[in-house]
This record gives structure tokens, C-alpha cells and sequence, in this order.
């Protein structure tokens, strides 16, 4: 009931401006995009990293890199390196694993984080990217760490057209039909009078993956790829009546895992590598799944009620599943019932409102008030495949309000500022935990937090900006993932698990002159109630949750030339290092596990366009060594000692002619033997997984 009363007080203030600003001015805007974004029109206006990846980008490193995990770790400074599975628990960013989001509507599961969201979009259907590190306040619902926006493409991006598209990725270090991974996609877009739409369809088999020394790579337990089947789809209709712009649109995604292999354990010790072995289905056992989808409908006004001020509302919904890998021997207090395989079912439905009055209406100011309205009802069970309660079922509703300021009262000196309530509560059933025994008595929880912001982005030249700003964002706990295993019985209601408050603080400066684009930040995160998954002696099979805080810091540098005739060269680097207060003593020394804080990371690439439509691209990467904890030992989840690799990509598009092109593409030209970071820093001996080895990628396309 509080919930409601709230959101209809914020639905009463939202209306209300924008008669104000129509009675003070009727001056035209141009009309906004229906992207799902709440990023400035411009940039350079933001006191903060922002980075924006364009199709063009993905396009090419769809050529080396498979899915979009692969991609965001090559284009991204300072995410860790790809984990060549479905998860990304170890996706940090500045210290954080970032939310994502599907045209603004998040589709990460906040309240148990299954980190299986990444991939949850065929990289074909994306127009740009939109990747903004620490904390904002811009969408709220745990966007404490940052956010990861994929704006998907419209029917208007292109002329009518229908595009068909054949590949497949192979192993070139054993090169067998098991190691060929076909795939297939249509795409039908256009413009039809007002109306404008897309359709797009992918299927694919991925089979088996291989190292360096020509041996498979077992499926990492609980979210393999290889071995699988992936079904993608997304539809988007949009139509325009005046100024005016309606727009419906649905993605879908689906990956399903065969039974084939199971993990016979390395050994950590001796350097030995967890290898494939036939695996024998379970009694009970289902294939490891993750599918996704998200429904959107969008209205947006460049003129409400006459005025000067922009209109746009979403409603959506998004429906997510995962099942994770079968367990044998995971709960030996029911001996009866020992195994199991878990799973995750969210459902979201939400509705954003955005609005955005240039100040003139008010004053002889320039700038903007982008403010709105945010409600999502977030339903959550975790359940096993026989029916029991893996986990604490849990139903959200939260609503906020927000305002954010950009102004220029100066020529060179641009400011911002914004503050965001946000207001959260939380239904938490009662669980007898399958892992103690004890009753973790369930109840209502509240949230209520107002995050703030502000910053200046002061142009030095008309090429240098310099910034500076402060920001913060929140997240609630994951109540599930800290307590489903809790020794004793606890009742979370008087317990009352607080909320993590992140203040982030960022300098740096941007170089934009017409053959060079470079950045560099430094920054630094405060986590009020930050959380490491540590062993658990009582459990081994479950970590136990640390709640601290803690401080992350860090550098982030980019540089791209292309004042060679042709060219285009580049290259990016990244460094932080993390620390918790785990003792409480105002002192910051226990250092943050590996899936905390990634090594060090550089990037190089050399790209040039030999004729028009066809270009060749060489990248190189580089991962540094991490030894954070040198005294552990096997089985201490996230502190094992990460080594330092590099691999050579390169990739080369061919237009063979006005609607046909051949892509090629080589992942790690070398053949570097090597370890990802997840299968060295995760530190269990079922999870010490090798890297893919030399692989090809073929892509042939035809338009007509």
C-alpha cells in the first residue's frame, strides 16, 4: 500500500511540470529517439566514463569473438577477460559487476543474480552500446555498480531490404566436425509509409570447443556453451504519427545444453588441466538452460501539451529462466534427497517515464531537467528440479523519482547534478535451508534511499575537456545467495539486511581533435555493506557471505588515431585494486576476491580500410597476473593466483560485391596455450578449464 501511495504521488508531480513549462514557453524540440536511453544528447557533457560502442564495432568483433561476453571483454577497458561460458560472475567493472539492460528495461536478475545476462541477445540485433562504469542513478534497481544498455536496431536504420547470413566457427587446433559450430540468420527490415519494422531470426549449434593441444574443453559446471543449441529472435514494429512515435518490440533467447561431457577434476597443484569425460545423465537431471524474454511498448512526444518539454513511457515485462548444473552430494543432512539441480525464474513488469524541458522554458539559461518515474514488480523463485526450495522466494515492488540537471552557464563550463528516490519493498518467503537445517524466517523488508550526483566539465580548449564528479547508487542485498545457507535460524524481518550505499568518485580528462581521440580516469568506489563470497568450512559446497565495506581504484586510458590515410589504430589499458574493512577498524587490507577486482589489462589494434566495404583488422590483448592471496589453497573460492596471457585476433570483411560479403576471422592466431581468468581466480580444481586454441570464424551475407 505504501508502494502505491508513493507512485501515485510521483505520478501527481511528473504531470505537473510540463503545464508550467508550456504556459512559459511553446518552442519546438526536436523529436527524441525511442532507444531506451538516458544518456545527453551530447557526450562530452557528462562528468563522468561513458563509453558508446556503435554496430560497426560489434560487426568486426563478431568476427573473432562469439558472443557478447567475448565482445564487451575486447572493447571495454577494465571488464575481465572472457570466461568462455554462459556466466559472468566475473564481469567486473571498477570493482562491480554492472547491471544490463535491453533498451533501458533491465533484464539482470537483481534479486539472486544468476550473472547469465549478458548473452541474452543475439550481437546482430544491437545498435549500439551504451556502457557506463560506477555508480548512477540513472536507472536505479541496483544500478549501483554501473550499467550496460543494448539499444537495439529499428526497421528504420535501413532501407528495405532482407538479409540473409550463413556461418561457422571451427577449431583449427583439432580441426574435426565436432569442433564446427554452424550458424544461421534472417533479417527482414524496412519503411513502409509511417510504419517502419524489423524482424530478425538466428539459430545456432555450437559443439565442441578445443585448447591449444587439440583436447576438448569440458562445459564449466552450471553454465556451458559449447555443446548446445542457441535460438534468437527479436521483432520490432514502430510507427509514426506527427511527431509522435509508437513502438512495440520483443527479444528473445534461448541456450540449451546437451548431457555430453562431464569434468574430470584437474589438479591445481600440479598444473593439471580438468578434462572431458562421457557423461552419464542423472536421475532427475535436465539439460542446463538460460532463455530470456522482454516485451517492450513505447509512446514518445517531443511536445507535450504543446510545451517545450519531450514525453516518453514504457511499459514492459521480461521473463527469465535458468537451470544450472545437477549437484551430487550437494545437501548431506537429507540423505534421502542429497542432489539436485537448482534453478531461477524472475518475472518483471515495470513502466518508465521520462521527461525532458530545456531550462529556456524557465529562464535565459541552457540546459536541460531530464526527470521521470520508475516502477518494476520483480517476482523471483529459486527452485530445485524436483520441486524443493533452493533458495528464499522473494516479490519486489519498488518505485523512484528522479531529476537530473545539465546546465552551461558559462560558454566552457558545463554542470550537472540529480538526486533519485527510490523506495523498495521487499517480500521474502520463510526457506529451511537444504544446506543447515536452520529456518530462515522470512518477512517484509523496506528500502529507502536517495542516491545523489554532481559534476562539471570544464573544455580547456576546444579539444580538451577535463572533469570531475561524484556520484552515487545502491543495491540491495542478495538475500537468497547470503542466507540460504545461514548456520542458525535467523528471522531476516528483525534482522533487517541493509541496503549497500556506492559513492564513486571520478577525474580525468578527453582529448577529442579530428585524428585522435584519447581518455584518461582515475576513480574510486566506496561500498558501504560490499559482499565476497568466502569458503565455508560448515559448507564447502556453498560460500559463505562477508558483508564489509570496502573501497576499489583505479586507472582507464583509451587512445584511437586515424590520421594515417586509411587507418585506424588504438588501444586501451586498465588497473584497479580493491580492499575490505573486514574487521570493522576503519582500515581498508583484506584484498577483494579475483571476481571482485580483474588483473591488468591492455588492448592494441590496427585496422585499415583497403576498399570501400572491406577493411582488415589485426587486435591484440594482453591480461596481467593477479596473486592477491598467496597462502590459499584449492578450494578457497576466488583466490587463486591468476597468470598473465596474450592473444592475437584478426579479422578481415570482403565485399565481394554491391550486396554480398565475406567475413573472416581468427581468434587467437598464435595458438597460446593458456587458463581464462575465471578458471584460475574461481580456484576449484572441476573448474581449471583451458582456453579455446586457434579458431576460425567464416561469415558469408547477401542482401536483396
Amino acid at each position: 500500500m505504501k508502494t502505491k501511495k508513493a507512485l501515485y504521488r510521483a505520478l501527481a508531480a511528473v504531470f505537473a511540470l510540463p503545464a508550467v513549462a508550456a504556459a512559459q514557453s511553446s518552442a519546438p524540440t526536436e523529436q527524441i529517439t525511442v532507444s531506451g536511453s538516458r544518456l545527453p544528447a551530447s557526450l562530452r557533457t557528462m562528468p563522468q566514463s561513458v563509453q558508446v560502442i556503435e554496430a560497426e564495432d560489434l560487426e568486426r568483433q563478431q568476427l573473432v569473438a562469439p558472443n557478447m561476453a567475448e565482445i564487451l571483454a575486447n572493447l571495454v577497458p577494465g571488464i575481465s577477460r572472457s570466461t568462455n561460458t554462459a556466466v559472468s560472475t566475473y564481469t567486473s567493472v571498477r570493482g562491480r559487476k554492472p547491471v544490463f539492460l535491453i533498451d533501458g528495461v533491465l533484464i539482470t536478475s537483481t534479486l539472486n543474480d544468476t550473472a547469465r545476462e549478458m548473452n541474452l541477445i543475439d550481437p546482430d540485433s544491437i545498435r549500439r552500446i551504451e556502457v557506463v562504469p560506477g555508480s548512477s542513478a540513472l536507472y536505479g534497481n541496483s544500478a549501483g555498480a554501473g550499467f550496460i544498455n543494448y539499444v537495439t536496431k529499428t526497421g528504420a536504420d535501413a532501407n528495405s531490404r532482407m538479409r540473409s547470413e550463413l556461418g561457422a566457427e571451427a577449431s583449427l587446433s583439432e580441426f574435426t566436425g565436432d569442433g564446427i559450430s554452424p550458424y544461421f540468420r534472417q533479417t527482414f527490415a524496412g519503411v513502409s509509409g509511417s510504419m517502419d519494422y524489423r524482424l530478425t531470426g538466428m539459430v545456432k549449434r555450437v559443439n565442441d570447443y578445443y585448447d591449444a593441444d587439440g583436447n576438448v574443453i569440458p562445459p564449466q559446471l552450471g553454465s556451458a556453451i559449447q555443446n548446445s543449441d542457441v535460438k534468437a529472435a527479436m521483432a520490432k514494429v514502430g510507427y509514426n504519427f506527427g511527431r509522435q512515435r509508437i513502438e512495440g518490440s520483443l527479444t528473445y533467447y534461448a541456450q540449451e545444453a546437451d548431457i555430453e561431457w562431464a569434468v574430470r577434476n584437474g589438479n591445481i597443484a600440479l598444473g593439471i588441466p580438468a578434462s572431458a569425460v562421457p557423461a552419464v545423465p542423472q536421475p532427475g537431471q535436465v539439460p542446463e538452460e538460460h532463455k530470456a524474454l522482454v516485451t517492450n511498448l513505447v509512446y514518445s512526444n517531443p511536445s507535450i501539451l504543446g510545451s517545450s518539454t519531450s514525453f516518453r513511457t514504457q511499459v514492459y515485462h521480461v521473463d527469465t529462466e535458468s537451470w544450472f548444473q545437477y549437484a551430487l552430494n550437494r545437501f548431506p543432512l537429507f540423505p534421502e534427497a542429497p542432489s539436485g539441480q537448482s534453478g531461477n525464474r524472475t518475472k518483471k513488469d515495470g513502466l518508465r517515464l521520462d521527461l525532458n524541458t530545456p531550462l529556456k522554458a524557465f529562464g535565459p539559461v541552457d540546459g536541460s531537467i531530464l526527470w521521470g518515474l520508475d516502477y518494476m514488480k520483480d517476482d523471483t523463485k529459486i527452485p530445485l528440479v524436483d520441486g524443493r526450495q533452493f533458495g528464499i522466494p522473494q516479490v519486489m515492488k519498488a518505485v523512484a523519482g528522479f531529476v537530473q540537471v545539465q546546465l552551461t552557464p558559462i560558454a566552457d563550463l558545463k554542470l550537472s547534478a540529480g538526486i533519485r528516490h527510490e523506495k523498495s519493498d521487499l517480500e521474502v518467503q520463510t526457506l529451511h535451508s537444504l544446506f543447515t537445517g536452520a529456518t530462515i524466517t522470512g518477512g517484509t523488508l523496506e528500502f529507502s534511499t536517495t542516491p545523489k550526483n554532481i559534476g562539471a566539465v570544464y573544455s580547456v580548449t576546444q579539444a580538451l575537456d577535463v572533469y570531475a564528479g561524484f556520484s552515487q547508487g545502491f543495491d540491495i542485498q542478495q538475500t537468497s545467495q547470503n542466507f540460504r545457507a545461514w548456520p542458525v535460524n535467523i528471522n531476516l524481518s528483525e534482522t533487517k539486511p541493509p541496503a549497500n550505499v556506492i559513492d564513486s568518485y571520478e577525474a580525468g580528462l578527453r582529448v577529442n581533435l579530428p585524428a585522435l581521440r584519447a581518455t584518461l580516469g582515475y576513480f574510486q568506489l566506496e561500498s558501504s555493506n560490499g559482499v565476497s563470497y568466502v569458503f565455508n568450512a560448515t559448507a564447502p559446497n556453498e560460500p559463505r557471505a562477508v558483508v564489509a565495506p570496502d573501497k576499489v581504484t583505479g586507472w582507464e586510458a583509451t587512445l584511437d588515431y586515424t590520421g594515417l590515410e586509411g587507418w585506424n589504430i588504438g588501444g586501451s589499458y586498465a588497473r584497479s585494486r580493491g580492499y575490505s574493512d573486514n574487521d570493522s577498524d576503519g582500515s581498508f587490507e583484506t584484498p577483494l576476491q579475483n571476481r571482485r577486482v580483474p588483473p591488468p589489462s591492455f588492448s592494441a589494434h590496427a585496422e585499415t580500410e583497403f576498399r570501400p566495404g572491406s577493411f582488415l583488422r589485426v587486435q591484440a590483448l594482453w591480461s596481467g597476473s593477479r596473486n592477491a592471496f598467496p597462502n590459499t589453497t584449492p578450494g578457497r573460492f576466488h583466490e587463486g593466483k591468476v597468470n598473465s596471457w596474450y592473444t592475437v585476433d584478426v579479422a578481415a570483411r570482403f565485399k565481394l560485391a554491391r550486396n554480398m560479403e565475406l567475413g573472416v576471422g581468427v581468434r587467437n592466431l598464435l595458438n597460446k596455450d593458456y587458463y581464462t581468468n575465471y578458471s584460475e581466480g574461481f580456484n576449484t580444481n572441476d573448474n581449471y578449464l583451458k582456453a579455446q586454441g586457434r579458431t576460425l570464424n567464416v561469415r558469408f551475407a547477401i542482401e536483396y
